[in-house]
């Protein structure tokens, strides 16, 4: 039987995993008895987020990406309602942990349950600082408005490998009010404030060189949060990134299966 637990937030919730999920999850994957496959969309940073902290682990898993507009009704332009992610927790919501035919959701949920596996260090909670949060406040609106025009093109991705894929995302983030015609008209100005966006990551943000992390007790969920959003911000071409800045990324994702963006860039 499927088994799906949802908890509070994840500070608070890592707690409670201790109490009564350590059981649970080791006795579904304990000394690598079983194995670990990750349903996600590979744009899609909650889902990159857990993908970082089994690769930063060496834990294996199988990777299952699916068409974005897979699950969602005719009537949001997207195609199989009861397909796609809702047929793993009857929701179009991923990603998704399977182990031992139990399926997991919602992505730090996931990750404390993965920090209960035998070997597995835990690793420091989000302290959310407020330098990160105010650069945030500048960076997430221009990220936003920079990818989503942007990633639906690359078209080497199961997410949209079906024409009504990118008609999904297009409706979904129309009918929350973005303007993509605005966005697009606006490119050069806004690749410009991306790019200072990211020189004040460098300068005000990040900590230290080997390595470089958020905080300056090391790497932590602040670090596991934000390399994504970093992540989907490489399809853009034309940004400029300084040298820290990209040599965190690149760090961050080394050995991970999702790939960065570079070689795929969109004008």
């Amino acid at each position: 039987m499927n088994t799906l637990i949802r908890k509070p937030a994840f500070p608070l919730a890592l707690g409670l995993f201790v109490y009564f999920g350590r059981r649970l999850l080791t006795s579904a994957a304990a000394s690598s008895s079983g194995p670990i496959t990750l349903h996600i969309y590979d744009h899609c940073p909650f889902c990159i987020r857990v993908e970082l902290f089994l690769s930063r682990n060496n834990i294996s898993y199988s990777r299952v990406v699916y068409g974005y507009g897979a699950g969602a009704p005719p009537s949001k332009k997207g195609y199989d309602p009861t397909g796609g992610p809702v047929k793993l927790l009857g929701e179009k919501l991923l990603p998704v942990l399977e182990i031992n035919g139990s399926l997991y959701g919602e992505s730090l949920d996931i990750i404390g349950r993965l920090q209960t596996l035998p070997s597995i260090p835990s690793i420091p909670c989000a302290s959310s600082p407020t330098r990160l949060n105010e650069w945030k406040k500048i960076f997430s609106p221009l990220k936003s408005a920079l990818v989503r025009p942007r990633i639906v093109k690359l078209k080497h991705l199961k997410d949209w490998e079906d024409e009504r894929d990118v008609g999904y995302a297009r409706e979904k983030y129309r009918n929350m009010g973005f303007d993509y015609e605005d966005v697009l008209s606006r490119s050069s100005s806004l690749k410009s404030e991306i790019s200072s966006s990211l020189k004040s990551l460098d300068t005000d943000v990040l900590l230290g060189s080997s390595p470089i992390s958020i905080n300056s007790y090391g790497w932590g969920v602040d670090d596991l949060c934000l390399l994504p959003d970093l992540r989907s911000l490489t399809c853009v071409e034309g940004v400029v990134w300084p040298e820290r800045v990209r040599k965190y990324l690149e760090e961050g994702f080394e050995n991970c299966q999702a790939e960065l963006y570079w070689e795929y860039q969109v004008e």
